[in-house]
């Protein structure tokens, strides 16, 4: 392996991860994160998104 690269996700999990086995024995997981965002408007109603 020629370098490392390192990220953080945080989120909630959509569904259960799905795993693979690639070739050459590569284990690889795919999966969905969901965000969220809280904020008030101009008129001070909060408002939270999901994406």
């Amino acid at each position: 392996m020629r370098g490392l690269n390192k990220v953080t996700l945080i989120g909630n999990l959509g569904k259960d991860p799905k795993t693979n086995v690639l070739d050459g024995n590569v284990a690889v997981a795919r999966f969905s994160l969901a965000t969220s965002e809280s904020f008030r408007d101009k008129a001070g109603q909060q408002h939270t998104t999901t994406d």
